[in-house]
């Protein structure tokens, strides 16, 4: 399962390194020179895994001797010229600072050329170079069957082409804000799409010459193609394109419509759409990338029922935010938080409140989870996802902050001033002092100190009550709290809720130092009070907060994972290499007769096997509740009992024996359930158990938190 699919906005941390390294490459010239526009003709030899490309590249040299871009290092230039000129150029692929990054195993594939520009063409301040280059491209997919597993930003083949700004399959300088006009060659049969809009499509001696350009700038380009069946609206004066393999034909109508939708919904609460189309790709192999003007899904990511109601909407989401109004990373990334708060975020809010506030609370369960003081860092810092801890500040952390700040100014300026951001900076770079500044501007008001707390400091707040008192006085009953904060305290905004004899009492206490006292005043008798008791607020849980998940046992760095001794020895094999791709550095991974009594104790356990195969098992599983239960070759969940091999439970609980830690038992009912099902553990990190059936999910759920550390009952 996918939680999220992930944006090439920002395609991986990988990549994002790769770029920014770049920037110092080549020679000064790099970084001085910037590319207005490409205009593009690339024939695909697909059978070959080969482009043949010429790239009429518009860019500003004035005053330069020489002109140095990044192109891939498989690829041989065959020629540079301006104006029916040759000119002389140069590739090199050592000697300067990609060697630092080749010792790092990031970018071994990149070379830079670079062209002498001649005295009297350096007056020109857009000069067009046409660079003709050719070379092959076969990054083979690390798995056709899952997302995020491998790096793969370029692939020729007879099943698909995939082509990212990450390859560098056409010239580039790095930090270039430009217009792409592309113009793709396909065998017949083969539909190209790229961003922009479609200027033509011909099919001449059996290929097919398709033409696409966006004027308007990017910071890349990405090009697919495919055997694909094209269906095509116009809604509202936006072409919505549907390029699907013909075995998903049925899902283009669901596509299309929720498309429609999106575009409305997102226009009328940030403005008018940037670009002439959006198409939704599907793609050979997983991914969930989103590009300007259109999304790449995997073929079995876009059967996948709930990609249609989240994943969509936020890839198109991300037409807004990071495709027309561009990320300057020197601040950090924001965008990635905001599109999940508008869009992740916002349709859970869309649906109830209780969907909402379960939607915060995982939010800071990931965080406390997965987020220690030795990987913790400030938003300012976030530049992509590496990893769950990555992730947890990166996209809920930043989310919460946009929450946080919304509450703080209310839904009419909130909106009222991204809409104004989205106005004012579309098309280039921004940071969160371009978001601060809107924010103080359009409400009056000074928000330094906000920004200073959630965007330059690590960490989150730790709340704790402290000393209640209530009094009878004249006029009803006077409440006073003590709320503390361990570390460095926050500027916060709490709910505050008291339970009354007559209804509830709700208030917003402002709380800034590590003891901060709240006085109420109720003319009913209050009988339990809670300190933001819908998680309103980012913040570290505390243990009785969290319930047993997937998560609780995942994020703990020391956590030891454990397969079985017994069983039949396809399964044990089965379960061994699940342990070897659950483990990471800092994990242990045993055999059940290794364990000792220490790690039972001190760490969290991820248990592999039924009672009949762990030893550890059967141990566990009697501390779970009645609804559940364990056998050797079958198991029972919510009074269904499954016993065929092609079945698959986890259930979690907390380790009796420390209750800080989780404690996660997963049994498969054959080798194939083992392999169908592990690697899609991770994904389902909120839920404290899952039953699969023949690799499909048709059980799950969190266990519910009894204890309320921030709450408590009140005495006179």
């Amino acid at each position: 399962m996918l939680t999220t699919v992930k944006s090439k906005c920002i395609l991986t941390f990988m990549c994002v390194l790769l770029i920014m390294t770049m920037s110092t490459l080549c020679a000064k010239e790099v970084r001085e020179n910037k590319i207005q526009s490409h205009n593009l003709e690339i024939e695909l030899f697909l059978k070959e895994h080969k482009l043949k490309a010429v790239d009429h590249m518009q860019v500003q040299c004035k005053d330069t001797e020489k002109v140095s871009c990044l192109i891939n290092g498989a690829f041989q230039i065959l020629s540079v010229g301006s104006l029916d000129r040759k000119l002389d150029f140069k590739v090199r692929t050592r000697g300067f600072d990609i060697d630092s990054l080749i010792q790092k195993g990031v970018a071994g594939n990149v070379q830079c050329l670079e062209i002498t520009i001649p005295s009297d063409l350096r007056q020109a301040d857009g000069l067009i170079l046409d660079i003709a280059y050719e070379g092959c491209l076969f990054e083979k997919p690390a798995s056709l069957e899952l997302e995020d597993v491998g790096e793969t930003t370029g692939i020729i083949d007879e099943a698909g082409v995939y082509l990212s700004p990450a390859c560098t399959w056409y010239p580039d300088i790095p930090g270039s804000l430009a217009a792409f006009r592309v113009t793709a060659i396909t065998p017949e049969g083969h539909e190209a799409v790229t961003q922009g809009t479609l200027v033509s499509r011909k099919s001449i001696d059996g290929k097919t010459y398709t033409t696409w350009e966006e004027r308007n700038v990017s910071e890349g380009c990405d090009l697919v193609a495919g055997k694909y069946k094209v269906t095509s609206i116009n809604h509202k004066g936006i072409d919505i394109y549907a390029y699907f393999f013909p075995e998903e034909q049925g899902l283009v109508e669901t596509y299309i419509n929720a498309t429609k939708r999106y575009l409305d919904m997102y226009q009328k609460l940030l403005g008018d759409y940037p670009y002439g189309k959006f198409a939704i790709v599907e793609n050979f192999f997983q991914t969930g990338y989103g590009m300007p003007s259109f999304t790449l899904l995997g073929n079995t990511v876009v059967k996948m029922p709930f990609i249609v109601d989240t994943s969509l909407g936020h890839e198109i989401l991300h037409n807004w935010w990071g495709n027309s109004v561009f990320v300057d990373e020197s601040q950090g990334n924001w965008c990635e938080g905001l599109t999940t708060y508008m869009a992740d975020y916002y349709y859970k809010e869309l649906k109830d409140s209780a969907s909402a506030e379960e939607y915060r609370k995982d939010i800071c369960r990931k965080y406390t989870n997965y987020v220690t003081g030795e990987n913790d860092f400030p938003l300012k810092k976030f530049i992509g996802r590496r990893d769950q801890a990555t992730r947890a500040i990166g996209y809920g952390k930043t989310a919460m902050v946009f929450h946080m700040l919304r509450r703080m100014v209310g839904d009419e300026l909130f909106y009222k001033s991204l809409r104004r951001f989205y106005k004012e900076m579309i098309w280039q770079q921004a940071s969160w002092k371009d978001i601060q500044y809107v924010f103080e501007d359009t409400g009056k008001m000074d928000l330094s100190w906000f920004f200073e707390q959630w965007i330059n400091w690590e960490g989150a707040p730790f709340l704790e009550l402290g000393k209640t008192e209530v009094e009878k006085v004249i006029d009803g009953w006077l409440t006073k709290v003590e709320v503390i904060q361990k570390g460095k305290p926050y500027h916060l905004f709490l709910s505050v809720r008291l339970g009354l004899d007559e209804g509830n009492f709700h208030t917003i206490a402002e709380v800034k130092g590590q003891s901060d006292h709240i006085s109420l005043r109720t003319k009913s008798q209050p009988r339990y009070i809670i300190i933001d008791p819908q998680c309103d607020v980012f913040r570290r849980l505390h243990t009785e907060e969290i319930p047993p998940t997937i998560d609780l046992v995942l994020g703990d760095e020391n956590k030891v994972v454990v397969y079985p001794t017994g069983g039949e020895g396809a399964s044990q094999e089965s379960y061994k290499k699940l342990a070897e791709s659950l483990a990471d550095k800092k994990t242990a991974v045993r055999a059940d007769t290794e364990v000792t009594e220490k790690e039972l104790s001190q760490k969290s356990l991820f248990v592999l096997g039924g009672p009949a195969e762990n030893k550890l098992t059967k141990m566990f599983v009697e501390n779970l509740s009645k609804d559940f239960s364990l056998e050797a070759g079958s198991f029972g969940v919510n009074k269904v009992t499954y016993k065929d091999k092609g079945n698959a439970l986890l259930v979690t609980s907390k380790n009796v024996k420390n209750r800080k830690k989780g404690v996660a038992v997963f049994m498969g009912l054959g080798p194939d359930a083992i392999k169908s099902v592990g690697y899609k553990i991770p994904h389902y990190g909120k839920y404290s158990y899952l039953v699969f059936v023949d690799g499909k999910n048709v059980d799950k759920g969190t266990f519910a938190v009894t204890d309320n550390p921030l709450g408590r009952t009140l005495d006179q």
